[in-house]
């Protein structure tokens, strides 16, 4: 069976079924979105096309959304006990409280939250250093909080540099060429 991305491939469905972050864990509350939970809110997404505005269809998808094919070992439809999948089962995305629109980030709640400024956050964006955003609405880009919060974590300048410094430039002394000692990352924590 193969995998689903979405929201600029940050969730990834794993075979067993589960939505993960990028670092693997699962996330929360995650359920898969099929086409008819998006048929109920914009009936133009029942065509093939409007199906792959969301995400691109597999030959054998297409195939069994044509009715050419019974066959859905390699469909990714949501399952349930005693009933044969229908089109509206197939899964097209993912849906979680993390996703709904009061609760995302705009580049200002970004910056807010890393203590700097937008402009900072705009040139980390650019520059391919903050997480793509999961989701854009209108022109504004908007990330998850857990997204964000990771990316908080382990953005640029984020803790203790080891790629520049190294132990024996940690443990140097002023005497050593005029450089001043640094903190050792482990005893200052």
């Amino acid at each position: 069976m193969r995998t689903l991305t979405t929201c600029n491939d940050t969730y990834t469905r794993d075979a067993q079924g589960v939505w993960r972050y990028p670092w693997g864990h699962p996330v929360p509350s995650a359920v898969d979105l099929t086409l008819a939970d998006l048929m109920a809110i914009d009936a133009t997404v029942g065509c093939t096309e409007g199906i792959e505005s969301l995400r691109p269809l597999t030959v054998a998808e297409r195939e069994w959304l044509a009715g050419r094919s019974t066959s859905i070992d390699q469909i990714l439809v949501r399952k349930r006990p005693g009933v044969r999948p229908h089109a509206g089962d197939l899964i097209v995305g993912m849906s979680a409280p993390e996703l709904h629109a009061m609760t995302m980030l705009t580049v200002v709640d970004v910056a807010q939250a890393a203590g700097g400024s937008k402009s900072t956050i705009d040139s980390y964006r650019y520059r391919g250093l903050l997480p793509a955003p999961q989701i854009t609405r209108g022109r504004t880009p908007l990330w998850a909080r857990p997204i964000v919060r990771r990316w908080l974590a382990d953005r640029p300048g984020a803790g203790w540099r080891s790629d520049i410094y190294d132990e024996a430039t940690a443990t140097a002394t002023a005497d050593d060429a005029g450089i001043v000692a640094l903190p050792d990352p482990v005893s200052a924590a």
